[in-house]
């Protein structure tokens, strides 16, 4: 089950939680682009993301040697996101699995979700 929904259909609490958390994030951004950006930027405060579409119109490229007439970009970013809903039950082989997961997305960020603050120790790991 990939997908996320309004009715649950997941039996795990912490699949609960991914899922309402996924929910949640989709429905801001549909509502507003802008607000689900500033949100996400309030919560992840090391970068700027941007994910809003842009148009533009006679602008060239970074690498580019002509000029198109017109251009619709994004730039690339991809939030992993893991949830445990005890603190102690981050496992850090696991969170390093799913760094395998990042492309060649430009920002790279995994979201950990927990009630409460991990113990400095797993944070430093």
């Amino acid at each position: 089950m990939s997908n996320i929904h309004y009715f649950q259909r997941y039996t795990q609490k912490e699949n609960v939680v991914t899922n309402n958390t996924l929910l949640l994030l989709s429905r801001l951004n549909s509502y507003s682009a802008s607000r689900f950006d500033a949100f996400l930027n309030s919560i992840i405060s090391d970068y700027n993301i941007d994910s809003s579409i842009h148009f533009s119109q006679q602008s060239r490229g970074q690498k580019g040697t002509t000029l198109p007439d017109g251009m619709i970009s994004q730039s690339s970013f991809k939030i992993i996101i893991e949830t445990k809903l005890k603190t102690n039950q981050f496992d850090i082989s696991q969170l390093v699995g799913h760094l395998q997961s990042f492309e060649n997305e430009t920002q790279k960020i995994l979201l950990a979700l927990s009630p409460t603050t991990p113990s400095p120790i797993k944070i430093e790991k």
